[in-house]
């Protein structure tokens, strides 16, 4: 008796409880169960406990309908508690409980439902819950009746839960099938109850409930005839926009509706009919046919004993499904229906399949006759025969037949080119059908279902050989270029043709697979080279469309047979040679041999085939290239053939630095082992240009060689023997007294010597190739293996040291070579910048970078141009890879190099000299701003450490002959610049460019105004050094200073010439712009104002560029071109001024700034926006094109 008040408290706190506190509701619900527990007269426990709801049972209203449904939610939790221990009530129990519950769907269908749902669904999970209650659940459910759909959606779900819960329990479905037997009476009032449902979620449940009776019980024909209709009154189905968000996308309500119409084959009878009359409606959308052909598709692959479900629909099927193939136009709709096929034809054998092929065939074979429906007959055949191999050996030796006659006495271009793409596809298929693992080959052989016969040399001489032969001639019409592509895919796939027997041999001879490749490689490899045209075409030697399918068809083919790779190469070479004495001047060879080569790359590296043999083709191909490359030194050819060798050797190692996987299998390299390797490849007999041994393509087998890949050791070697034949070593140029026989300088070879001057530009353009090349090789070592092999001295030794004694290399091999002019200073750069810091010598660093820096401030300039562009770069390495953190040492030599060039850039600098060649001046500055550029990449924490610095931003801008010019320059310490990549290990402290901003650039943004102290000049000269500056940095790091930027860029709209320092200014304005408008709000007027103004400028200057033809009819005048000569040629032209002025106007529009902020500009703008979209360049155009339709829109 001590129970029930308490029982009666837990309730009201229960109910009294805000209805979001549920940890309170899971305590209260815990200590009811705890109690029942605990009890020891459980029968009289769990009646007070169930009396505890009694007060709320008997009211009325709807507040007291919300705390009924609170309180009866309380014996709710306590029974999902209680089921996590099923023992503790037993089955009388369970009983009456379940009867309580049940009786409330009758008698309390507004507040009891939802906990009443919940209460039976853990009930029936208890230990003692007896089967046939779940009976008596449903029939106390149903009689909601037309209540039911009157609950909101969530109290359905609970319901719709508790009958899924229950069809999970094999023992209830058992009792339901007993009880019901098939007449499935209990079926038919769940139909009834739930026949309205709309609710996503809940139709979800509803579907899976829907499965079930057709998969766990029998019901009879009638029962699943009204099963079919519940559900097939919902096809197709769609999702309706919503206020209330739903988890449920249409593609799950599809997927479950359509595991309905497959959940049995005791519905093919309704369903298969009922999916082809939808399909055969002609106001279907396109959603709903793709929806319509995955069921059927899915009934189709589903239903078992196809005898039954599938075999007395096949015909309807395809009397309906052709024609969505046949006339069809959507892809999406014609793949589904080709799938549908396939799936048809995999569940058909024996008579059923001869059947259904040869009711197929009666149309197919008309169709394939037809142009109008060859292409979509095509793919009818190919799903069917594709769908097995019984199939395939069924019905293709007829369509074989057939299309071998149609193609022979036919004359229609399309009509053959639909024929001939779809014997490929047979081609292609027959080939994945072998290669199925999944297939019995013993059977296939005893059988001869893959007809090895018809698909070996016979298909190839007597199809493919002469139909190629026929639209392959020069005199062809250009039609036909779509007939080839075709038949390249065919002949491709032909020569990986296998035998289906349980001994695996190559249907097509060798002779057939090279007369195969021969002909592939006739678009693709020997016509770009040397010709013949193909068609009656005047420009392309090879119509694009050609190459491009020559090449994938390469690509496949070569996989299947290895051993054309050495093929396709002895072609290459062969019509290079060719092709180089057969060369007339309207020609590009050298752009023919490249793209060639870029094809040949391609193909070494397939999917399909493994590391090894990707080695294997990549060593060979690579072979190829230095074959033809020593070929084109021993022609003596123009340089410019002898650099696309090279770039083809650079490629194809880039290529394979991307595939990390399979880069390299060998050890790490040390001299010995790096000597031992070169031995190998030398005996192995790779090419070896500076020897002029032309070796073999095939150096390398599958042996151990192969296996290892030693791809570092190989291509270090091949740089080694590039920079050897290109450079020679040669005696002492700067010390006469030394013997001239000693070898003391590397130069130039007589291939590269410079003695024919027209070549020399394109000498140094091999030289800077060959030098990429070397710092790709370089950069792919590690620190250890750069260390070994000493590359830090070779970087100017050139590799000659290896036939010399240390103590020469050591002594006269530490800077960059003077030996032509430093031409091969592009040689030394490829190594150095390559390099791990730590595996250059500090004595050679240091004595490198002073030898480097005292030659580039030197006057006159004693290199040329080209080398002077490599020795910057070179010293901006050698200054950035002196890691002075490491040694304190470093620190004041590195202080004792920068002493010379403070000097020297004193007196360029400095007032009081007369000024020299201006040219000469600005192009040792740019040198001294190389230096500091490695040098400020990693920035020391003390900024007087670096006194260069300090000087140069100093009085640079002072300067009164050049100080502009100067400034101007001043951006080139910050550029990105590839050397300074990590990819080149650079030494680069985080936020290096932050604290470079902030230690020097700062301080002098007050001085680019007029000012006591500060002239109109420097001022101007400050600015041009800032903008400079601030166009290669983020716009984070002088956020902070933005807003006198934008004072700065106001005034300097006015006071800047127009290019190269206007350039610079509208960049950090597009960046403000971008990243901060608010900070350009107040000064919209002037900005817009004074753009405007530097369009115009802009404009003028490019006017007055144009050609002055009266100046070429005045023949006392100086020769020029241009009206303004005065005009610097760097000015000239200013196309980047006016493209960055265009996107700033562009640019405010997409902007945040209100209309009435831009409207007053509007006007003034149309016009010079007008005027700009008439300008030469075409990229101006387009963006003065988007910038005016933008303010014409301004309302």
């Amino acid at each position: 008796m001590a129970a029930a008040p308490r029982f009666d408290e837990l309730a009201l706190k229960y109910v009294l409880a805000d209805k979001d506190e549920t940890d309170q509701h899971q305590a209260i619900a815990e200590q009811a169960a705890q109690v029942i527990e605990e009890s020891t007269n459980k029968r009289i426990t769990v009646g007070q406990w169930v009396a505890s709801v009694y007060r709320w049972m008997q009211s009325s209203g709807e507040d007291d309908l919300i705390s009924r449904a609170r309180a009866l939610d309380f014996l709710a939790a306590t029974l999902q508690i209680l089921s996590r221990r099923d023992d503790t009530l037993n089955a009388d129990q369970v009983k009456l409980l379940v009867t309580f519950f049940c009786s409330l769907f009758e008698n309390d269908h507004k507040a009891g439902v939802t906990a009443s749902a919940k209460a039976l669904r853990h009930l029936i999970v208890t230990k003692h819950f007896q089967p046939s209650l779940g009976n008596d659940i449903i029939q106390g459910i149903c009689k909601l009746g037309d209540d039911f759909k009157l609950q909101v959606p969530a109290t359905r779900l609970e319901i719709y839960r508790l009958f899924w819960s229950l069809l999970e329990m094999p023992a209830v479905v058992s009792d339901l099938e007993h009880q019901h037997g098939n007449t499935g009476a209990f079926i038919l009032d769940l139909l009834n109850l739930c026949r309205n449902e709309r609710d996503p979620e809940n139709l979800m449940m509803w579907f899976a409930i829907l499965k079930s009776f057709l998969q766990d019980f029998n019901p009879s024909a009638d029962v699943t005839s009204e099963i079919f209709k519940a559900f097939s009154a919902y096809f197709p189905i769609s999702l309706r926009p919503s206020a209330t968000p739903s988890t449920v996308t249409t593609d799950d309500l599809k997927v479950a509706l359509r595991s309905c119409f497959s959940a049995h084959r005791r519905v093919a009878g309704l369903s298969i009919p009922f999916l082809v009359d939808k399909l055969d409606k002609v106001d279907q959308t396109v959603a709903v046919k793709v929806d319509i052909l995955l069921t059927l598709d899915a009934c189709l692959v589903k239903y078992d004993h196809p005898q039954q479900s599938v075999i007395p629909h096949a015909d309807q099927i395809w009397g309906s499904l052709k024609y969505e193939v046949r006339n069809g136009e959507i892809q999406d709709i014609i793949k589904a229906t080709l799938k549908v096929l396939c799936s048809l034809t995999k569940r058909l054998d024996g008579g059923n399949l001869q059947s259904f092929t040869d009711n197929a065939w009666r149309d197919l074979k008309e169709d394939i006759s037809d142009s109008k429906y060859t292409a979509q007959a095509g793919r009818l055949l190919v799903a069917i025969v594709g769908a097995t191999s019984q199939s395939f050996a069924l019905l293709l030796p007829r369509a074989l037949e057939h299309v071998k006659k149609t193609i022979k006495h036919n004359t229609s271009v399309l009509h053959k080119r639909h024929l001939i793409a779809l014997m490929s596809s047979v081609v292609k298929l027959r080939l994945h059908l072998v290669s199925d693992q999944g297939l019995d080959r013993s059977q296939l052989e005893d059988r001869g279902l893959l007809l090895d016969d018809l698909f070996g040399d016979s298909l190839f001489h007597d199809l493919y050989l002469p139909f190629w032969e026929e639209h392959s001639a020069s005199s062809s019409p250009i039609e036909y270029i779509g007939i080839l592509r075709e038949t390249m895919q065919g002949l491709g796939a032909l020569v990986g043709q296998q035998s289906s027997g349980r001994t695996i041999r190559r249907l097509c001879s060798d002779s057939t697979c090279e007369k195969i490749f021969s002909l592939l490689a006739q678009p693709v490899i020997i016509s770009p080279l040397k010709g013949p045209k193909y068609f009656d075409l005047v420009e392309e030697q090879v119509p694009e469309d050609l190459l491009d399918a020559g090449e994938e068809a390469l690509r496949d083919a070569v996989p299947l047979y290895p051993p054309s790779f050495q093929y396709l190469l002895l072609q290459y070479l062969a019509s290079i040679k060719d092709a180089y004495n057969l060369q007339t001047p309207a020609y590009d060879l050298g752009l023919q041999i490249r793209s060639v080569s870029g094809t040949l790359c391609a193909l070494i590296h397939s999917g399909t085939l493994d590391p090894d043999t990707c080695w294997l083709n990549e060593a060979a191909l690579v072979n190829t290239f230095l074959q033809g490359l020593q070929w084109m030194l021993s022609e003596r050819a123009d340089p410019k053939f002898l650099v696309v060798f090279i770039d083809a050797i650079h490629v194809t190692l880039k290529r394979t630095l991307k595939q990390a996987s399979i880069w390299d299998a060998s050890p790490k390299l040390t001299k010995e082992s790096f000597c031992d390797l070169v031995r190998a490849f030398e005996a192995r007999g790779v090419p070896q240009v500076d020897l002029n041994r032309p070796g073999r393509v095939e150096a390398f087998d599958c042996g151990e060689a192969g296996s290892k890949r030693p791809r570092r050791a190989y291509y270090l070697f091949i740089v080694r023997q590039l920079y050897r034949r290109f450079t020679t070593l040669t005696s002492a140029l700067a010390n006469p007294n030394e013997p001239s026989n000693e070898p003391t300088v590397v130069a130039l070879s007589e291939d590269l010597d410079g003695s024919n001057v027209d070549l020399i530009s394109r000498q140094d353009i091999l030289l800077n190739q060959l030098g990429q090349f070397a710092a790709s090789v370089v950069r792919s070592l590690s620190e250890d293996e750069q260390r070994a092999l000493d590359l830090d001295s070779e970087a100017f030794s050139l590799f000659h040291s290896w036939n010399s004694d240390s103590g020469q290399k050591s002594k006269r091999l530490q800077a960059v070579s003077p030996a032509n002019k430093f031409r091969t200073a592009p040689l030394s750069l490829g190594i150095i910048q390559g390099l791990w810091p730590g595996a250059i010598d500090t004595e050679l660093h240091l004595s490198a970078l002073n030898n480097l820096a005292s030659v580039l401030v030197t006057d006159p300039m004693p290199c040329s141009e080209a080398a002077r562009a490599a020795m910057d770069a070179l010293l901006c390495v050698l200054s950035n890879k002196f890691d002075v953190k490491k040694n304190s040492a470093m620190m004041v030599q590195r202080l004792q190099t920068q002493q010379p060039l403070i000097v020297k850039t004193h007196d360029l600098i400095s007032n009081h000299q007369v000024p020299g060649n201006a040219d000469s001046k600005l192009r040792m500055f740019r040198s001294v701003l190389h230096y500091l550029a490695g040098d400020v990449a990693r920035p020391l924490a003390d900024v007087g450490q670096n006194p260069l610095l300090i000087f140069i931003l100093g009085i640079a801008a002072t300067d009164i002959m050049t100080g502009r010019q100067l400034a101007q320059n001043l951006g080139l310490v910050v550029a990105p610049r590839e050397c300074l990549s990590d990819l080149n290990h650079a030494i680069r402290r985080k936020l290096c460019l932050g604290w470079f901003y902030h230690r020097n650039v700062v301080s002098y943004l007050d001085r680019c105004f007029p000012a006591p102290g500060v002239e109109e000049r420097e001022a101007v000269n400050r600015a041009v050094g800032v903008f400079s500056i601030l166009r290669h940095l983020d716009y984070n790091i002088y956020a902070c200073d933005a807003a006198r930027v934008v004072r700065i860029g106001i005034r300097s709209l006015s006071t800047f010439k127009v290019g190269v320092e206007t350039e610079s200014l509208l960049v950090v304005l597009l960046h403000v712009l971008e990243k901060d408008p608010s900070e350009l709000r107040e000064h919209l007027a002037a900005l817009i104002q004074g753009v405007t103004a530097v369009y115009e400028m802009a404009r003028n200057v490019a006017d007055a560029a144009q050609f002055d033809p009266n100046a070429a009819l005045n023949q006392g005048a100086p020769k020029y071109r241009s009206k303004a000569s005065r005009i610097s040629a760097r000015d000239r032209d200013p196309i980047a001024t006016r493209m960055y002025a265009l996107r700033f106007f562009q640019k405010l529009m997409e902007s945040e700034y209100d209309a009435h902020l831009l409207v007053p500009h509007r006007r003034g703008l149309l016009r010079p926006l007008a005027t700009a979209c008439g300008d030469s360049v075409r990229e101006i155009r387009r963006t003065a094109l988007k910038a005016r339709q933008a303010w014409e829109g301004l309302g």
